[in-house]
């Protein structure tokens, strides 16, 4: 305020408004497990190092693309046409963001625990404690505020112990910060009943492992789903396929030369398919190795097409320049190889395109890459899940139940429950509710339940109303921050209701709180004599209570007939 000592007209601004609420954001999913690039190209690390992004193309830029497909065989139909494989995946991150950003997701977070490695059986290693120990990805996650939803879809190719290990862990943090929620997956074998080696219901496993603590931070939904996702495959994959037909037998695979020696053209593509789906793996695995490199160009020494291309030519130069100049120790050679790298495997596609010739000039080859691109693949469900909570906070609201909902680029769920196993799901003697996807006729694969792990719990029941409170919560205390060190007195308790107020109008007018009028959906006290002391004031405590009326979903529906008499 200035001050008058000169004569003149002073203007003076008075508020008479209180501050406003701003709504915080309610589905921006925190995914954590293991990606293809765990460096940045100016060789900082990814690791544990949440990153923001905004689409699929943002994490393909950052974290590379999917883990490396394994087929062994394929099967075909009389007349020579794809019938199915056995495709798997053994890491699921990078198709739960794809699943994700399907179903209405948008922004989100991602925490790389490692890269993909594996055993000698050929199984992901993952383990828990690159999610659970003290700076590992759930603590780095635990100090961004912005994400509200947490899931670890490649957990979901462990056992139900290690599985839970993290869940807890995580739900642990929700309940201590109140600000997020656990989307939780099933062991694919979780979601099927069991005789051996004991009777076990479908989710016995993890009902068992959970525990009991901050159930209401979470959810869990079953079975996996079945999907199309496509899947890029080169000749590498394909080389040493076992193919089978109709009438029971089988032949062998593509490296075989007995399938084709008549025809040197596709021996010749099948050499440079075979050096390109080797760049292409290393590309897929960076930071490079020289001696891998190195064996790859030995191969294309030994059989080099028959003409190669001056693009080729200068690009091979280029690459043999690059391995020479290599120093571990020296970022800068580590990103001019994996230039040449590329412009290499680049050149060779652009002047063969290997893979394509392939399939045009055998076509036994093009059938079967082409279905298995396309081949069914199972998924945990949460990052499908997340996207359609964030579909529905955004059509819809955060306090509307994410059920009863179509989940895209969805097949089918991997499991159809009886009516019995439902009913267990949805409504367990331990309140630990697992919500179950279903395939309904003409309609699709909806979500078809609501309830957190709270399920014996009046108040947090229902995933809706747990998300609410979080939001309203959240958004309330953001808002309440600018008042700290205020004067505690009645001028500031009437602008912090009023404040608080104003808010939850609004979130009764669009459809959060239950109540033909406001002060039946909610209530705001603040006073001393009425929610303080005057010891709590002289000790600094400004005490707001609020009550609310969150909506509650209409789980179940009951329509009553009766006959009467005829009245004419």
């Amino acid at each position: 305020m200035s001050i008058q000592k000169v004569p003149g007209v002073y203007v003076q601004e008075i508020s008479t408004l209180p501050p406003s609420v701003a709504a915080v954001e309610t589905a921006i999913p925190a995914f954590l497990g293991y990606t293809a690039e765990t460096v940045t190209p100016t060789g900082d690390t990814l690791i544990n190092v949440p990153v923001r992004i905004t689409s699929q193309m943002d994490y393909e830029a950052i974290f590379g693309a999917g883990p490396p497909l394994t087929v062994s065989e394929a099967e075909l139909d009389a007349a020579g046409a794809f019938v199915r494989s056995d495709l798997a995946i053994r890491y699921y991150l990078y198709d739960a963001i794809r699943l994700f950003y399907a179903n209405g997701g948008g922004e989100c977070y991602i925490v790389s625990t490692g890269g993909y490695t594996f055993t000698s059986t050929g199984e992901a290693e993952i383990v828990d404690t690159a999610f659970t120990d003290p700076g590992m990805a759930l603590e780095a996650i635990a100090k961004v505020d912005e994400p509200t939803l947490l899931l670890f879809p490649d957990l979901a190719a462990t056992d139900a112990t290690t599985l839970t290990d993290v869940q807890k862990a995580a739900l642990a943090q929700c309940g201590t910060l109140q600000d997020r929620f656990t989307i939780c997956d099933l062991t694919r074998d979780d979601t099927t009943a069991r005789t051996t080696p004991a009777s076990v219901a479908p989710g016995g496993n993890f009902r068992d492992a959970i525990g009991v603590n901050q159930l209401s931070y979470g959810a869990v939904y079953t079975p996996w789903l079945k999907t199309s996702l496509y899947h890029p495959v080169n000749f590498g994959l394909l080389e040493n396929l076992t193919i089978r037909r109709a009438d029971g037998s089988t032949l062998a695979g593509f490296d075989h030369t007995e399938l084709h020696e008549d025809n040197p053209d596709i021996l010749a593509f099948i050499r440079i398919a075979r050096i390109s789906a080797a760049h292409q793996t290393i590309q897929d695995t960076t930071p490079a190795d020289a001696s891998d490199l190195t064996d790859v160009l030995d191969d294309f020494e030994a059989a080099p097409p028959a003409a190669l291309t001056a693009e080729v030519t200068a690009a091979r130069t280029d690459l043999d320049a690059a391995i020479a100049a290599y120093d571990a120790s020296d970022a800068a050679t580590l990103t001019d190889l994996e230039e040449a790298h590329t412009a290499f495997q680049e050149a060779l596609v652009a002047a063969y395109d290997p893979d394509a010739n392939l399939r045009r000039i055998f076509p036994i080859y093009g059938t079967i890459a082409a279905g298995i691109e396309n081949d069914i693949t199972y998924h945990p469900p949460s990052g499908a899940v997340a996207g359609v909570y964030a579909r529905v906070d955004a059509t819809r609201g955060v306090w509307k139940a994410p059920a009863n909902e179509s989940l895209m680029r969805v097949l089918g769920p991997d499991v159809r429950y009886t009516l019995t196993q439902l009913s267990d799901l949805n409504v367990h003697p331990t309140g630990k509710s697992i919500n179950a996807i279903r395939a309904f006729p003409g309609k699709g694969t909806l979500i078809f339940g609501a309830r957190t792990l709270a399920g014996n719990d009046g108040e947090y029941k229902y995933v809706n109303v747990r998300r609410l409170l979080i939001f309203l919560e959240e958004s309330i205390k953001k808002a309440c921050e600018s008042f700290v060190f205020e004067p505690n007195d009645a001028n500031t308790w009437l602008r912090v209701r009023g404040m608080i107020e104003n808010f939850l109008n609004l979130q009764w007018r669009a459809g959060a709180l239950q109540g033909a009028r406001a002060e039946e959906a909610y209530r705001v006290a603040i006073g001393l004599g009425r929610t303080m002391t005057a010891l709590d004031v002289t000790e600094g405590r400004m005490i707001v209570e609020i009550s609310l009326a969150p909506v509650r979903p209409a789980e179940f529906i009951i329509l009553r007939f009766s006959q009467q008499q005829a009245q004419s």
